[in-house]
């Protein structure tokens, strides 16, 4: 490489450096400029740009539904005649304060589910459900929703521990929900 050329390549580019080129002679070397293209090191300012938008898309994509621990598509219904029901009613309170008339409340297992309820002032009555499938059984915990399984729905504080039963049986169960469901 020619002097103007090397000048040529420092003035354009900064980052330059020396490099020995060696000749396919034995021991004949020389020393020539090279051009090494880096890249810039990110500074703090940009890393920490980086990191608040990395969060921020986690924290967005985050929602307070619990992933359900059981596979809903699995089926297996339970032999013979189906368990008898429960029937739950009692007092529901929203953020603290007593619920309001007219609001729906409904119950699932797995698979089995009551149908919606309409609650009075403070009151929820006629929820009821009993077990559908095997799962339904081994699984055994009923959870208390108020709003509509096709919209939005806020899982009450409480559930129930299923049992089996003989006959038909009325259970009292008061219900805390943290907030009301988006219209």
């Amino acid at each position: 490489m020619n002097t103007l050329n090397s000048n040529y390549l420092s003035a354009k580019s900064p980052h330059t450096y020396p490099t020995k080129a060696r000749s396919s002679r034995a021991n004949s070397s020389s020393t020539t400029t090279g051009t090494h293209l880096t890249r810039p090191k990110p500074g703090p300012r940009l890393i920490l740009i980086i990191s608040a938008l990395l969060i921020a898309a986690i924290l967005g994509c985050s929602s307070d539904v619990e992933p359900t621990p059981y596979n809903r598509d699995v089926f297996t219904p339970i032999a013979g005649p189906p368990p008898l029901p429960m029937i739950f009613e009692g007092k529901f309170t929203v953020a603290g304060e007593p619920g309001p008339a007219n609001q729906t409340i409904y119950a699932e297992f797995i698979h089995g589910g009551s149908g919606n309820s309409r609650t009075l002032e403070g009151e929820y009555v006629q929820v009821i459900l009993s077990p559908v499938s095997v799962d339904d059984i081994e699984h055994g915990v009923i959870s208390f929703y108020l709003g509509t399984r096709e919209g939005d729905h806020v899982k009450a504080d409480q559930t129930w521990d299923w049992i089996g039963v003989d006959t038909p049986t009325n259970q009292i169960l008061d219900l805390s929900f943290p907030r009301f469901p988006d219209s």
